[in-house]
């Protein structure tokens, strides 16, 4: 009912990471493995041998109206996944107002809380907490080839074929531009792990990185048309590129620990705004550090005979310990962390702000305080007449 409301913003949250053991959780400056300048780059050897990483997380989102709303009633994807390379240590959810809460999972397995406020309000703020342990997830090697042909056998395809469909945010045609640049290095891959190399290293070379440079809804063509967008943009196009070319591939949501994925040839540079000194009331060791980023979209690709590969194209990587997963789906419009509708004619603004935070020596169990600084991130949405109208939260950048 109603028009949407105007995506908030462009930016979709902040990421603030408290991290002390470098050694452990990685270096900072990086992604999982090392990048091409314009392609992709599977991980070393080896890669997949590090230790797991505890992370601490506190995501916060906050909706202001203008004039008290009647009602409001919302679906939120903010818990990490658990599965056999995450793991949720433990997870809560609060409002203000307060409300009850009911836990879900949806069709595509991600876990859902839903709440409503049924009584007027003029805010509405949702604070997920939880504590995640993570390890670096399995790549193909050679042993394990998968000639390019059988993403082509019959019961493959039945199993993955919501994989293999056009959707909302993935929409492409056979012969469009989208699949005539998947097209151009089909020929060339022997393997399904060759094919898949190839033409996420060509959906990222069609893609410069560019915060806030795209909005919700943009499609393919536009964004090959604009040569720019980011994480989002980038996990949309080479999904759309590898179902092109009969390669199922799903979108994954969640957040990601680096010091700056926007910097040319990925992490290579400390953003100004990252904190490199420990925070001042943690009372934790001189070496942990506070570092922003931001909460990332990403892709798994399937393999006949050995499973999802995951993959990130905005750094041209593989998905490791530094990624954590709150849900997988199509495309973004399977998995977006809040959605809902609100009955009333105020305007909206929304804040949001995610804080991460790690500490050496610390026991899985234990939770660190944390005190880093506070950015939120807002727009303000336009003001239509009264009625219910539908809210979400922005882009992922």
């Amino acid at each position: 009912m109603g028009a949407v409301l105007g995506v908030v913003g462009c930016q979709f949250g902040w990421v603030w990471l408290a991290v002390g053991d470098l050694a452990a959780v990685g270096a900072v400056l990086g992604v999982v493995g090392c990048q091409f300048a314009d392609g992709f780059a599977p991980a070393v050897p080896g890669e997949t041998e590090r230790a797991a990483v505890r992370l601490d997380i506190r995501y916060r989102v906050h909706f202001h109206y203008a004039e008290a709303v009647s009602e409001s009633q919302n679906e939120v994807r903010m818990r990490p996944r658990d599965d056999e390379h995450q793991s949720v240590l433990s997870y809560r959810l609060t409002s203000d107002p307060p409300t009850r809460v009911l836990h879900t999972h949806d069709y595509w397995g991600t876990a859902v809380d839903h709440l409503g406020v049924r009584t007027p309000h003029t805010e509405l703020e949702l604070v997920a907490e939880a504590s995640v342990e993570t390890s670096a997830r399995p790549a193909p090697d050679a042993s394990a080839d998968v000639p390019a042909a059988a993403l082509s056998d019959p019961d493959f395809r039945s199993e993955h074929f919501e994989f293999l469909e056009p959707s909302e945010h993935v929409a492409w045609r056979p012969g469009d531009a989208v699949a005539e640049r998947a097209a151009a290095v089909r020929s060339e891959a022997a393997t399904a792990q060759a094919l898949v190399v190839a033409v996420a290293g060509q959906a990222r070379r069609a893609l410069s990185y560019e915060r806030g440079s795209t909005e919700i809804g943009v499609s393919l063509g536009e964004l090959l048309d604009g040569g720019a967008g980011v994480c989002q943009d980038f996990a949309h196009l080479t999904i759309g590129m590898l179902r092109s070319v009969g390669a199922p591939a799903r979108y994954v949501s969640g957040y990601l620990f680096a010091a700056d994925e926007s910097a040319p040839e990925g992490c290579s540079a400390v953003p100004a705004e990252a904190v490199d000194e420990p925070a001042s009331d943690v009372g934790g060791p001189e070496d942990t550090r506070e570092v922003r980023v931001q909460t990332h979209a990403w892709i798994e690709v399937a393999l006949p005979g050995w499973g999802w590969w995951a993959l990130d194209p905005t750094n041209g990587s593989e998905v490791g310990e530094r990624h954590v997963v709150i849900g997988c789906g199509r495309d973004y419009g399977d998995v977006p962390p809040v959605r809902g509708t609100f009955t009333g004619a105020a305007a909206a603004q929304v804040e949001a702000e995610v804080l991460i935070g790690t500490r050496p020596g610390e026991a899985a169990s234990s939770s660190p305080r944390l005190s880093p600084p506070r950015v939120t991130v807002s727009g303000e949405a336009p003001s239509p007449p009264p009625r219910r109208r539908d809210q979400q939260q922005q882009q992922q950048q």
